[in-house]
């Protein structure tokens, strides 16, 4: 019953996110135009979406209010080296503690299923920054999305990033589970009426991470988060002491185990999700030429230490590895110092990035209201009374907004929870991240926008390539997102 439940809502969540995307698409496009000398005049957003749609002037689809602009050249200040560190940030993430148990379900083959993934989310990534030099204006990854299909590019992007944002929020609780109810796993607080101590932690870290969800601010959370890069290496690194204490004895993996091909395609793709945030990385560049060359060494860097995790941990554990390391360094020898220290950095790191998932889509969500909805300040055009120039928002303030905007984010975090403790399954749910959104985000759609952009402007060998990008990022995605789910289905099942 619970198994359905969890179903039942994570449905639920995938049908309000298609309904929440479009209308906060639509709702942003009506706060966009031109600059005009009217004085200004104040505008609730949660009524934009109900206004009659203004007059399309598109031309290749730019934006309304920007078509003066297009000559105008805008860079950023961060330079190579920033640039290059904000990268490998962004593509560290938990992932990693996975790389082991994809190759114990493989076999040694999925190291170099490893580095053509690699080969293939550095290719799609750079069409990203091709892409971004088509025009000044375009500065996220929905502008792409925008430019190369219209709003409906701009729909499709905005339902993607939201639903693996989403979805990450509940891995965050997964692997909070996992990890502290092996530390403490006789955890049943009140007489166990929570359910099991892996249930009991998810609640009690779901609880202590609620309140970061409520704050406005999130510089803090972001400069604590932005330590991606040293947990990585830190947790590589205690993975390898440990193995060379242990004596790394496990050396008879095969090198293909066939059965293991889906799980791996979905785990592997779900490690390299970072291209959502590469079209604001070139953006904010001092010299947007050197953009591939960071993104060269960015994926060397972290394939490399991708795969000197997935062999450290795969030869300290061998194939009793489990789909999170360090439970197994919890369960092999729990009292040595890097098990120790590989423990704590694995859980208090969520409670940096939770917060920091799920407000996006809390703030989409409050712009639909009209209790917490923005207050913009525009100036209508005198011959458009339907264009006009955004200027900042200002949140809405007041009891009745802050009640609300409190049992927004209360609701979203409670429907994370409920997801967690219905398919508690670290390994699969990262699969379907990375089947669903991994490779469509990163491999697919990168791809598709670029041929739409460049069309007709492209050679027959790189017309086929992209073209081939797409057929194997989509054969790739049915894999490893059947896999997942089926998976998941089996786990309700046992």
């Amino acid at each position: 019953m619970s198994g359905r439940l969890g179903l039942l809502a994570l449905t639920l969540v995938v049908t309000a996110g298609l309904t929440l995307m479009y209308n906060d698409v639509e709702s942003s496009a009506a706060c966009n135009g031109k600059e005009g000398e009217s004085p200004l005049v104040e505008a609730d957003c949660s009524l934009l979406s109900q206004a009659p749609a203004p007059e399309n002037h598109e031309v290749d689809n730019v934006p309304e209010g920007l078509g003066e602009h297009l000559a105008e050249e805008v860079y950023g200040d961060s330079g190579f080296l920033h640039s290059l560190f904000n990268s490998i940030n962004i593509m560290c993430g938990v992932g990693l503690l996975a790389t082991p148990y994809a190759v114990a379900q493989m076999g040694w083959l999925s190291l170099l299923l490893l580095i053509f993934l690699g080969c293939v989310f550095l290719y799609t990534g750079k069409l990203l920054g091709r892409c971004m030099s088509k025009a000044p204006w375009i500065l996220t990854y929905p502008d792409i999305g925008e430019y190369a299909f219209g709003r409906r590019g701009r729909v499709l992007v905005a339902i993607l990033l939201y639903a693996e944002l989403y979805l990450s929020a509940v891995e965050f609780l997964i692997m909070e589970g996992d990890n502290l109810s092996a530390l403490a796993p006789n955890f049943k607080p009140f007489g166990g009426i929570f359910g099991s101590a892996k249930q009991s932690w998810v609640l009690v870290a779901a609880t202590i991470m609620l309140p970061t969800v409520y704050l406005r601010n999130f510089s803090l959370l972001a400069y604590l988060s932005a330590a991606g890069v040293f947990t990585a290496v830190s947790l590589t690194c205690l993975v390898g002491w440990e193995g060379f204490a242990l004596g790394f004895p496990n050396t008879d993996l095969p090198l293909l185990r066939v059965g293991g091909i889906p799980l791996s395609i979905g785990l592997l793709s779900y490690i390299y999700g970072g291209h959502s945030l590469f079209p604001s990385l070139y953006a904010a560049m001092k010299n947007p030429k050197q953009y591939p060359r960071v993104l060269d060494l960015t994926f060397a860097i972290v394939c490399s230490l991708y795969a000197a995790m997935a062999v450290l941990g795969y030869l300290a554990f061998g194939d009793a590895v489990e789909n999170n390391v360090t439970l197994s360094m919890q369960h092999r020898v729990a009292h040595a110092i890097p098990t120790h220290l590989a423990t704590w950095i694995t859980i208090l790191s969520p409670f940096t990035k939770y917060a920091l998932v799920l407000a996006p889509i809390a703030s989409a969500i409050e712009e639909l209201l009209p209790a917490t909805a923005s207050i913009v300040l525009y100036k209508p055009l005198p011959g458009g009374p339907g264009e006009a120039h955004a200027l900042p928002r200002a949140p809405k303030t007041g009891p009745a907004a802050l009640a609300v905007s409190l049992a927004v984010r209360t609701a979203l975090v409670a429907s994370t929870v409920v997801i967690a403790l219905t398919l508690p399954y670290f390994a699969y749910m990262a699969a379907l991240i990375g089947g669903l959104f991994g490779l469509t985000v990163c491999g697919i759609v990168p791809a598709l926008f670029y041929l739409q952009i460049s069309k007709g402007q492209l050679s027959r060998s790189e017309h086929l390539m992209v073209v081939g990008v797409v057929v194997v990022g989509i054969v790739l995605s049915v894999i490893g997102t059947t896999n997942a789910i089926l998976s998941m289905v089996r786990g309700l099942g046992g």
